[in-house]
């Protein structure tokens, strides 16, 4: 068994994620302001924790990379419990072990690092001394359903609102693990190709990361501001 996974995400009209790119609110609001509804929604799922990817972590909140003069092997896989003293947790998919931590915390919320079998034993040092918890994701760290039945089992962790970046998105699209997508338009463009988007699987040219997955429309809300609010059950998701 694993947690129920809800995707959580606010785009442009075009999809887009890179808020700093968004054309400028009509009533001349800043994106802050306007986005602030996405938080407030966020607190309604009442959800055990938020997970999102290493790209977005070093550009909000810890940019330094990791790095020490030795590495060496992992002797033991087993999950460990650091801090965890929030209502809410975030955790980061991190595979290769990048991030330097300079708190447990992120936004107040004690942070769950996932990571794949290769990291050093400096690294996991790092993250005791900091008071980081982890869970192991397979030999590459991309095994994340296997990173959620531990979370689950080990942390009792039930809901996760999977808030992106575009490939920790994309990567559970592919893996069947999203049972519910919410989704928050906001009335701006980006418009630039190649820019990252709400699912950014990395495969080949003919592949179909959703195939086999349908998507059930639940309910549209137009919210303060001309944000739209769109929510589906997705159907197929890997059990």
């Amino acid at each position: 068994m694993r947690p129920e996974i809800i995707c959580h995400m606010m785009s442009s009209v075009d999809g887009r994620l890179d808020c700093d790119r968004y054309t400028s609110s009509f009533d001349g609001k800043t994106f802050d302001e306007v986005s602030e509804i996405y938080f407030e929604i966020s607190n309604r799922y009442d959800a055990d924790a938020i997970m999102i990817g290493r790209k977005t972590v070093q550009k909000h909140y810890f940019p330094r990379y990791f790095s020490s003069r030795t590495s060496t092997a992992v002797k033991s896989l087993d999950s460990y419990k650091g801090n965890l003293k929030s209502k809410r947790y975030t955790i980061i998919a991190d595979p290769k072990g990048k991030i330097f931590y300079e708190s447990d915390t992120a936004d107040g919320e004690n942070i769950i690092a996932v990571l794949g079998e290769t990291v050093s034993a400096e690294y996991l040092d790092h993250l005791k001394v900091t008071g980081i918890s982890y869970v192991f994701a397979g030999p590459a760290g991309s095994d994340m359903k296997l990173a959620l039945e531990t979370l689950k089992k080990e942390f009792g962790i039930n809901k996760i609102l999977l808030e992106g970046g575009g490939y920790i998105n994309g990567a559970f699209l592919k893996a069947g693990l999203i049972d519910q997508l919410s989704l928050m338009i906001y009335p701006g463009i980006d418009g630039l190709a190649g820019t990252s988007t709400i699912f950014d699987y990395c495969g080949i040219a003919d592949e179909l990361p959703a195939k086999n997955q349908k998507l059930e429309f639940k309910a549209a809300e137009v919210l303060n501001d001309g944000i739209v609010w769109l929510t589906y059950k997705i159907h197929g998701a890997n059990g």
